[in-house]
């Protein structure tokens, strides 16, 4: 599975969960040695803590059972981050 499959399956997970219009940003890096892919994909107005644990735990799932490792941050989005800053 290439790169941006990868994203594009956590993309769809996070947008199930808290809308496509507050994910502001989507950093990734790698594969590294023994893992896929790193993610960081930037939510706007979360919690990190507290609402990010369920998608977080079904995205695990779904790559363990692909048997893939993808490291996975879902962070809150800064202020200034993705579009408000293009404007």
């Amino acid at each position: 599975m290439d790169k941006e499959e990868i994203v594009q399956i956590i993309l769809n997970e996070v947008s199930k969960e808290f809308g496509a219009e507050r994910i502001k940003d989507v950093e990734y890096f790698g594969p590294y040695e023994d893992e896929d892919l790193d993610v960081i994909v930037y939510v706007e107005g979360i919690d990190e803590r507290n609402d990010t644990v369920g998608v977080s735990m079904r995205l695990f799932d779904m790559f363990l059972q692909m048997d893939l490792d993808v490291p996975l941050r879902i962070a809150r989005a800064k202020e200034g981050t993705g579009e408000e800053a293009a404007a």
